[in-house]
């Protein structure tokens, strides 16, 4: 019966030949993952010395081997363009790339860009992402330590190390930096959002800033602002009085604003049937428009959804409602669909929430959204 051959990188009994200099040289027959085997020494001033020098080269053989272009010594920088360069290769949304690579770049790369890959221990993890917790915040750790952990999964992957130390680093908890607190108006009801429009229509900025109808709007179909502003004139059918949230307005750094061709997820592409008095608005402006998009900026091109939520706080600085986010308007509508009976199917629907229940999600078709949503908010027009 033939000799069963080693397996794949192990190698075989050492033995040790001392050497004309008075030194000792240790030997052994590895494995290597082509298969062939092949002879490899180190040699040291004692035979301890040298078995060690030589274990230390099997080991790295191994992890050059399997991993091609990543070991242990590797530096963290250099996995880490391979895991960005993977990033912008996968499916993810383009401001999930775009937060991982700023993430990277601004917390990550000057704190463990230069280590190698052996030395980022559990310990080293942790020291990293709480400095970053205490110095630029919470949500700025949460997402480095999501980085870092894709990082070293490479490393892992690559069999340079045996296991990912920041898989081990204990919850973050909270920043013990101290920040101005940022007043944030999230909930409003119908007689809220009433005062509220006749608060714009007297603003001498709001008109000019084309703040009025888009809130309007907001209070009939409560979207996200960035699917709204991705709205173009082809996806407004008055005859039927529907209009098709299909993308979101998204900006990615060295490429600017764009429409990313789907919402923050599939349950959020959808055809709504609006209230007359809402389509009434878009009819209004249609009359105007020279450009694609419904919402423009005031250059006609793409609006920036950070620069709008950014002009409606500064409009309404000083006033009852200073805070307001626009996610306000999504509980807002939610509020008047419940009162009127719609099932938390129907709102789900039409607020493009992902889930409900998993049954619903698997055998309910979401893609359009009926008349019953529509009609309740019907009798909410608002006054001039």
């Amino acid at each position: 019966m033939p000799r069963q051959p080693m397996p794949l990188g192990t190698y075989g009994e050492i033995w040790y030949v001392p050497t004309p200099a008075g030194k000792v040289r240790a030997l052994t027959n590895y494995r290597d993952y082509d298969g062939v085997t092949r002879p490899v020494e180190r040699t040291g001033k004692t035979e301890n010395a040298a078995r060690n020098r030589l274990k230390e080269a099997l080991r790295d053989r191994a992890r050059a081997v399997v991993g091609e272009e990543v070991t242990d010594s590797t530096k963290v920088s250099e996995v880490a363009e391979k895991y960005l360069a993977e990033l912008d290769e996968s499916k993810k949304a383009a401001r999930t790339k775009r937060t991982y690579r700023e993430s990277w770049d601004r917390d990550l790369k000057g704190a463990v860009g230069s280590l190698m890959g052996r030395e980022i221990t559990t310990g080293t993890a942790e020291r990293v992402l709480r400095t970053i917790r205490d110095t630029a915040g919470l949500g700025s750790a949460k997402h480095a330590k999501v980085v870092l952990t894709a990082i070293m999964g490479l490393y892992v992957r690559y069999d340079a190390i045996p296991t990912n130390p920041v898989r081990e680093v204990a919850a973050l908890g909270e920043s013990k930096k101290v920040k101005p607190v940022r007043k944030k108006l999230t909930k409003i009801e119908w007689d809220d959002y009433l005062r509220l429009r006749a608060y714009l229509v007297d603003h001498k900025r709001a008109p000019g800033l084309d703040l009025i109808d888009l809130v309007d709007m907001h209070a009939a179909v409560g979207p996200r602002l960035g699917e709204f502003l991705a709205l173009d004139w082809t996806r407004v059918r008055e005859h039927e009085g529907v209009i098709l949230l299909e993308g979101t307005v998204i900006r990615i750094t060295g490429v600017g604003l764009f429409v990313q061709p789907h919402t923050k997820s599939m349950a959020g592409m959808r055809t709504l049937k609006i209230p007359n008095w809402a389509m009434d608005v878009l009819r209004k402006r249609r009359e105007t428009a020279t450009g694609e998009w419904v919402f423009p900026s005031s250059s006609g091109s793409l609006r920036d959804p950070d620069n709008t939520r950014k002009a409606l706080r500064g409009v309404l600085a000083g006033s009852e409602w200073e805070g307001l986010h626009p996610h306000a308007f999504r509980h807002l509508v939610a509020t008047q669909l419940d009162a009127a009976g719609l099932s938390a199917r129907e709102i789900a629907d039409y607020l493009g929430h992902a889930q409900v229940s998993m049954t619903q999600d698997v055998y309910m078709n979401r893609k359009s959204v009926g008349h019953r949503a529509a009609d309740a908010l019907e009798g909410l027009k608002p006054t001039e």
